[in-house]
């Protein structure tokens, strides 16, 4: 269903705990935010349950795991098994079908366009086709988080796992007092899903610290400086999400940058 709600000018922090406390049983599901590009929601689904199969012919919709296990059906290729942590792309055109197995309900973030429906449905092949031959990020179909920590190790690290005519995701392992170059870009706004770990967001000037655990996501507009530390014990990881070009990015040496909002 298309979804016309403003881009927030001010920082949000959202609290995927709060979301899921104040529902009942699943199914439900809820929108969070828009931020131009991509319209961002929130699924619970029961072990057993499953979508209405169809497809988008004009963009790729992605998905980011946060609780359970998932099974995808994407167009004719062999099933996908996930879990929390993992990123799942759909490619354009290609029908896809979701379903929760195991033995807790999943939640999943979904990352669609503005003008997303469901109108077109597709059918599945009794004949599978191979994977497509992408064997590393950015683009995999799953970019499984477990699998991602076993290949780079100890941070600092940064990986991008999609990358596409409408967003960039770059998934960044840092350690414990980590921190990333306070920086701002005044073309396009930059959000973060927090995939294990604790961190802080000092955003602006004289605003409260915001400080995010595993699960949460904060948003952030364009123009507003962004200083972001890992806090917890152990390797936090968070995925990043902008814009695909017109990256500039101003730093406080820079002395031509435009000053921040505030």
């Amino acid at each position: 269903m298309t979804q016309t709600r403003a881009v927030s000018a001010e920082p949000q922090h959202i609290r995927i705990s709060d979301i899921v406390a104040k529902h009942e049983e699943p199914p439900w599901s809820e929108w969070l935010f828009t931020h131009g590009r991509n319209n961002v929601g929130l699924i619970c689904d029961a072990p057993g349950l499953e979508n209405d199969a169809h497809m988008h012919k004009d963009f790729n919709e992605w998905w980011i795991v946060l609780q359970g296990e998932v099974i995808w059906e994407i167009g004719d290729y062999p099933q996908i098994r996930s879990k929390a942590g993992d990123v799942v792309i759909c490619p354009k055109r290609q029908r896809h079908s979701i379903k929760t197995v195991g033995t807790e309900p999943s939640l999943r973030l979904y990352i669609n366009a503005p003008w997303s429906n469901h109108d077109n449905r597709g059918e599945r092949s009794s004949i599978l086709q191979p994977a497509p031959d992408v064997t590393e990020p950015p683009n995999m179909l799953l970019s499984s988080k477990e699998a991602l920590l076993e290949s780079f190790g100890e941070p600092p690290w940064a990986t991008s796992l999609l990358d596409d005519e409408r967003n960039k995701a770059n998934l960044i392992g840092h350690s414990q007092g980590m921190t990333n170059n306070a920086h701002w870009h005044p073309d396009f706004n930059e959000w973060w899903t927090i995939l294990q770990g604790d961190l802080t967001f000092q955003v602006g000037e004289d605003r409260a610290l915001i400080e995010a655990t595993q699960g949460d996501i904060v948003f952030v507009p364009e123009g507003m400086k962004h200083f972001i530390s890992s806090i917890g014990e152990g390797t936090s990881l968070r995925l990043a999400v902008t814009n695909s070009e017109n990256q500039h990015i101003y730093t406080a040496d820079d002395g031509s940058a435009p000053p921040p909002i505030s």
